[in-house]
C-alpha cells in the first residue's frame, strides 16, 4: 500500500457509509521575543480543527532567545543540529504565532503523577487529531501496511535526539521491546497494540535507525490507531526508551548489575516523571523534582516540533506542577489563582465549583471555560461480575437485577443536582462522540437504544422485576433478601479519596434504592488497596470512576472484559493471559479462580463476555471497515440485551476548563472538532491539543 502520514477515521467510517463527525487547541510562556510573523490564524479565531496532511516545513526556522544565547556562548549546537530534518509542523488552524518565555502554574495530585504526563505527546510514534477522528504523525513522518495489514513499516524522522542531545533511533525501540517486554526477567508484558487479534505477540525489528517494522500472524488494521491511544511512558506502554542511558543499569549491559530484581532501579531511573536525569523527547524535560511538593519541566532544547511559522516549540521557559493531594486544597489553590490552566478530569473540579471560580476570576485572571467532556456515563456505578460470593454473583449476573436497580434509579435528580441539567440522560454507554456512532443513522440509532435501553426513572417497574426474580421481603424487615433467603446488601465500594461528586452520587442511589427495598452499605477503601482488591475480585462494586471518550477499538475495556480493571476483573485477566500465558489457564484448573495466581475466571459457555469476546476477536482480524463496524455494534446489542453492565447519569456533560486569560493558542470549544472528548485516557487532553504552542501575551509577567 501507499505510505501514509496520515490515517483518518473519517475516511474508515465514510467506506463503511456515510457520515462523519463535525472539527481542536492550545497554549503557556517569558522572554517576550515574538516567535515569528503573523499568519491568517488571528487571536481568537473560530477556526476549527486541525490539518490532517502534514504541512510543509517553514523555510526559516527560529529557536527562543534564551536557546539562542546558549549558542552563541557555545554552549549548545546550533538549531539545525538540534532538531530533525524534517519536524513536526503543529497543524492546528485556530494557533497563531507566540512568544517566547515565561512559566505556567498548575497542580497535580503528586509531584510524579501520570496525569503531568498527559500534557505531552512527544514520546509517540503516531498521534490523534480531531479529537480522536484521524491519526497524523509523530516522531514517525510516515507509515505503510502490506495488503493484508498483517505487516507495518513506519519511517522515523531523521535527526531526532533526545533531551540531552544523544541521537535517537529505532534501538531505543528495540532495546524497550527485546530487553524490557520480551525479557524474561523484567515484568514488563507486551501491550495489546503489539499482539494478534489470535493473541500472538508481534515480531518487531528494526532494519535501520528509522525504520520499524511490527508482523503479526494476522490482520492488524487499527494499528496506528493503538499506536496513537496514548501518551506512552507515563500513560500506556512504554514503547521507546533512552538506552544510552538505562544500559547502565541492566545486567546485560552492566555487569556490576546483579541483583535479582535490578528491573526495580532500573525502572526508577527509566521513569521520566520522577528522575530528572532520564532524558525524553518531550517539550519539556524534568529539572527539578521534589516529591510532594513540586516537579520543574523546562524547555527540551531538542524538541521536534515547530509552528506553522517555523518556531521551535515550546514556546513558554518552563512548566511547574505543585503537588496538592487534597482535591479540596486544590479547588481553593485555584480560587486563589495559584495555577494557569487545569482541567476536570484530573483536577475533580466540577460544575458545582463554577460559580465561585467566576466570582474569584476579576482577581485571579482566571477564567471559566467548558469543553466537551465526551463522557458516556458521568459518575457511575458497576458491580463485579465476578464477585466471590457464590449467591451474590449469580444475583449480580442476572440481567433482570441490574435492569431493576437501573430502572428504580432517578438520575434526573442527580443530573440536577450534580450536572446543572446539563448532557442527556443516559443508561451508560460508551461516549456519543465514539467513531462507531459516526458512521451513520443507523449508528447513531443504535447509540440512542443503547443511551435509552434502561434509563427510565420506574421504581414500580423495578419492584416488579425483583419480585419475578424472586429478590423479595422474606421476613418482613422492609428490606428484600436474595432468592436463596440470605440477607442482601448491596455495597458501594469507592476509594476513600474519591471526588465528593461521586459520594453525592451514591447517596442518590442509596435513596433510589432503599425506597424498593434494597439495602445498600457505604465502603470508602484505603486508595492505596483498591487496585489490588479490585483485581483480585474482593470488591462488589466501584462507584466512582465514569467513561471517557473513545471507541471500541482504542478502549475496548469498557465494552469487553479484556483487562481486570473494569466490571468483569477476573475474565480480564484470563483475556491477557490468554495472549501473554496460555500455559497459566491450564495450571490451575482446579483451583478456585480467587485463589489462582493471580486471579482469573474463563467464560461460562453462553455467557454474554463470551460472546463479547468473540466478536471482539473478530473485529480485530478484520480488515473491512463495514464488516468491522458490525461487529462493534453487535457488542453493543449484546450490552442492550443483556446489561446494563454499568449504570451512568449523563453523556457528554461540559467539562469545566481553567484558563489565564493571558495564555495564548488555547482552543475553545468551538475550535474543537468534536467540541472536545477530554474525559479518556486514550485520546490524551490536552496533549492532543499541543500546549507547547501555548504562550503568555505578555510573558514578562509570569516569569
Amino acid at each position: 500500500m501507499e505510505p501514509n502520514s496520515s490515517l483518518s477515521r473519517r475516511a474508515l467510517l465514510r467506506a463503511a457509509a456515510a457520515g462523519a463527525a463535525a472539527a481542536a487547541l492550545g497554549a503557556c510562556q517569558a522572554d517576550g521575543e515574538a516567535g515569528g510573523p503573523a499568519t491568517k490564524a488571528a487571536k481568537g479565531s473560530n477556526a476549527k480543527g486541525s490539518v490532517t496532511k502534514p504541512l510543509p516545513v517553514p523555510g526559516k526556522l527560529r529557536e527562543a532567545p534564551s536557546l539562542a544565547a546558549r549558542v552563541k556562548a557555545g554552549a549548545l549546537p546550533p538549531l539545525s543540529k538540534r532538531i530533525p530534518e524534517s519536524p513536526y509542523v503543529v497543524p492546528h488552524r485556530w494557533q497563531h504565532p507566540g512568544k517566547y518565555g515565561g512559566t505556567c502554574y498548575l497542580t497535580a495530585s503528586a509531584a510524579d503523577d501520570a496525569s503531568i504526563g498527559q500534557y505531552m505527546y512527544g514520546h509517540s510514534i503516531v498521534r490523534w487529531l480531531n479529537d480522536g477522528m484521524e491519526v497524523g504523525p509523530g516522531l514517525a513522518q510516515s507509515w505503510e501496511s502490506n495488503d493484508d495489514f498483517t505487516r507495518w513499516t513506519f519511517h522515523f524522522r531523521k535527526g531526532l535526539r533526545w533531551s540531552d542531545g544523544a541521537p535517537w533511533t529505532t534501538a531505543d525501540i528495540m532495546y524497550w521491546w527485546e530487553d524490557t517486554v520480551l525479557n524474561p526477567e523484567h515484568p514488563e508484558v507486551p501491550p495489546e497494540e503489539a499482539v494478534s487479534g489470535k493473541g500472538t505477540v508481534a515480531k518487531i525489528t528494526a532494519p535501520d535507525d528509522v525504520t520499524l517494522v511490527l508482523e503479526f500472524d494476522s490482520p492488524a488494521a487499527l494499528t496506528p490507531d493503538r499506536l496513537a491511544d496514548t501518551v506512552n511512558r507515563s500513560v500506556g506502554a512504554d514503547w521507546l526508551l533512552p538506552r544510552h542511558y538505562l544500559r547502565q543499569f541492566h545486567p546485560k549491559y552492566n555487569p556490576k548489575v546483579t541483583a535479582k530484581d535490578w528491573y526495580v532501579e532500573h525502572d526508577n531511573k527509566a521513569n521520566h516523571l520522577s528522575n530528572p536525569d532520564c532524558p525524553v523527547t518531550t517539550g519539556w524535560h524534568l529539572s527539578t523534582y521534589h516529591e510532594a511538593r513540586n516537579a520543574v519541566w523546562e524547555r527540551n532544547p531538542y524538541y521536534w516540533c515547530v509552528d506553522q511559522a517555523g518556531n521551535q516549540l515550546p514556546f513558554m521557559d518552563r512548566m511547574v506542577w505543585n503537588a496538592v493531594k487534597d482535591q479540596e486544597v486544590m479547588k481553593l489553590q485555584y480560587t486563589q489563582g495559584k495555577a494557569d490552566f487545569a482541567e476536570g478530569q484530573h483536577t475533580n473540579i466540577d460544575l458545582a465549583d463554577v460559580e465561585g471560580l467566576k466570582q474569584a476570576a476579576p482577581r485571579t485572571g482566571v477564567q471559566v471555560w467548558y469543553w466537551g467532556s465526551g463522557s458516556g456515563s458521568g459518575s457511575m456505578f458497576f458491580f463485579n461480575y465476578d464477585y466471590p460470593d457464590e449467591a451474590m454473583r449469580e444475583l449480580i449476573r442476572k440481567p433482570e437485577f441490574r435492569q431493576a436497580l437501573s430502572h428504580a434509579y432517578n438520575r434526573a435528580d442527580v443530573r440536577k443536582s450534580l450536572y446543572y441539567n446539563t448532557g442527556e440522560l443516559t443508561t451508560g454507554t460508551l461516549s456519543p462522540k465514539a467513531p462507531e456512532f459516526q458512521v451513520d443513522a443507523g449508528s447513531k440509532k443504535l447509540y440512542r437504544s443503547w443511551r435509552d435501553s434502561y434509563v427510565a426513572y420506574d421504581p414500580e417497574k423495578a419492584k416488579a422485576i425483583l419480585d419475578r426474580i424472586g429478590v423479595v421481603d422474606k421476613d418482613g424487615d422492609g428490606y428484600r433478601e436474595k432468592p436463596d433467603g440470605s440477607k442482601l446488601v448491596v455495597r458501594l465500594d469507592y476509594p476513600a479519596d474519591t471526588a465528593k461528586a461521586n459520594i453525592r452520587k451514591n447517596d442518590f442511589l442509596r435513596r433510589d434504592w432503599k425506597a424498593i427495598g434494597i439495602r445498600t452499605e457505604m465502603n470508602p477503601v484505603a486508595p492505596t488497596s483498591w487496585s489490588d482488591m479490585w483485581n483480585r475480585g474482593e470488591l462488589m462494586s466501584n462507584t466512582a470512576w465514569e467513561i471517557g471518550g473513545g471507541g471500541i477499538m482504542s478502549w475496548p475495556s469498557w465494552v469487553i472484559p479484556t483487562i481486570p480493571d473494569t466490571w468483569a476483573p477476573l475474565h480480564g485477566q484470563a483475556y491477557i493471559m490468554r495472549g501473554t500465558d496460555p500455559a497459566a489457564l491450564r495450571k490451575e484448573r482446579d483451583v478456585s479462580p480467587w485463589k489462582r495466581h493471580p486471579p482469573w475466571v474463563l467464560p461460562e459457555k453462553g455467557s454474554p463476555v463470551g460472546r463479547l469476546w468473540s466478536l471482539y476477536d473478530k473485529a480485530r482480524l478484520e480488515t473491512d471497515p463495514l464488516k468491522r463496524n458490525r461487529l462493534l455494534w453487535d457488542m453493543c446489542r449484546v450490552h442492550i440485551k443483556d446489561g446494563p453492565f454499568f449504570l451512568g447519569v449523563v453523556a457528554d456533560y461540559p467539562q469545566v476548563i481553567l484558563v489565564h486569560k493571558e495564555l495564548q493558542n488555547v482552543p475553545r470549544r468551538e475550535n474543537l472538532f468534536l467540541g472536545g472528548q477530554i474525559n479518556t485516557w486514550d485520546i490524551p487532553v490536552p496533549a492532543i491539543y499541543d500546549p507547547e504552542a501555548w504562550f503568555w501575551s505578555d510573558p514578562g509577567k509570569h516569569s
